[in-house]
């Protein structure tokens, strides 16, 4: 019996791209016909601009429609849940405007068959795994990565991990079924920081996450519903959030040598705090000589936090898991 395969895009002003990208997508259904089952999901995310008319139908592409716009995040999920109630097997998302060429699901679908049905693996496409020449990449965009990327790579269990924020991404059954079950603090993001929130919840379970270099459409045309701009600081807001979450789940809800090392470090340094406000500093405001036990026990308290910290982030990174490095042949051509 050939393998199901869902590929869920959630629909917003995606005026005159939709209809094209879907056309393209039809094209590899057509060549996948004899090894897999491709369907189709649209999630009509109450589009003002009814996008998803310019959808030429077919048997395999089911339309869902929002009465309310409830986000990229919330239509995926809608797309993701019909898809996994029809019996696929394997879960696909990529955009609507078209800026996830469609041409690398003729490599992505068989690595995607080749890998085990029983592992909890998620495989996603990056725009900076490699320096590339004249990319397209809006510089907002690229801004955004430079300054958000870092807190976001601290915050998770993975080490190698780029571009956070690709709407590229893939899953099979018992994945999807793990990241959207109610048992596992799993919260996810309904709006646009929905694939933040699903490499949260991957780094919370353990899952093992797989990476393909891809380059991006923007082209003439393109354009966002997204204010780029005012998502920074949410960004930023949630990383922080998820930072001091994975750092409570991994070293104060269980103990082990990072738990040791964190802890001993933060109270060095609460210690060496509560010295030099109370003991130094008073000394300092009166004039007085501070004294030689104060400022050496403030020194060493010091120094010490600095020194088990710094033996934590190596502890930390040392456990951590690496991403695996995926390379398509169609990365290496000019397919635009």
């Amino acid at each position: 019996m050939n393998s199901r395969i869902a590929i869920v895009i959630p629909c917003f002003k995606a005026n005159k791209q939709v209809g094209i990208f879907t056309k393209k997508l039809l094209e590899i259904c057509d060549f996948f016909k004899n090894k897999c089952l491709i369907n189709i999901y649209i999630v009509n995310d109450s589009c003002p601009l009814n996008s998803w008319e310019q959808i030429q139908m077919r048997d395999n592409i089911k339309i869902i429609h929002h009465k309310n716009n409830l986000g990229v995040g919330a239509a995926t999920l809608t797309g993701f849940k019909k898809a996994l109630n029809d019996g696929n097997e394997y879960f696909i998302k990529m955009d609507a405007d078209g800026q996830h060429p469609a041409e690398y699901l003729f490599e992505l679908i068989p690595y995607l068959l080749s890998l085990p049905s029983n592992q909890l693996i998620l495989v996603k496409g990056s725009r900076f795994s490699l320096p590339t020449k004249k990319e397209k990449i809006p510089f907002i965009r690229k801004l955004g990565s430079f300054i958000l990327e870092p807190i976001a790579k601290i915050s998770l269990s993975y080490k190698g991990l780029t571009d956070i924020a690709n709407g590229f991404i893939t899953l099979n059954q018992v994945t999807l079924e793990y990241i959207i079950s109610e048992r596992f603090l799993n919260p996810l993001e309904p709006r646009y920081l929905f694939e933040s929130s699903i490499l949260q919840a991957c780094s919370n379970l353990g899952v093992e996450i797989h990476e393909f270099n891809m380059h991006s459409i923007y082209g003439a045309q393109w354009t966002s519903s997204m204010n780029s701009y005012q998502m920074i600081f949410p960004l930023l807001f949630f990383w922080t959030k998820s930072l001091i979450s994975s750092l409570s789940s991994r070293y104060f809800y269980r103990f082990n040598f990072g738990s040791f090392l964190l802890i001993t470090s933060l109270v060095n340094l609460l210690i060496s705090a509560l010295i030099f406000y109370f003991k130094v500093i008073p000394m300092i405001f009166k004039d007085i000589y501070v004294t030689p036990g104060n400022a050496s026990a403030f020194t060493s308290l010091f120094i010490l936090s600095v020194i088990l910290f710094c033996f934590f982030i190596i502890y930390d990174f040392s456990n951590r898991v690496n991403v695996k490095r995926v390379f398509f042949r169609i990365s290496a051509k000019k397919i635009i």
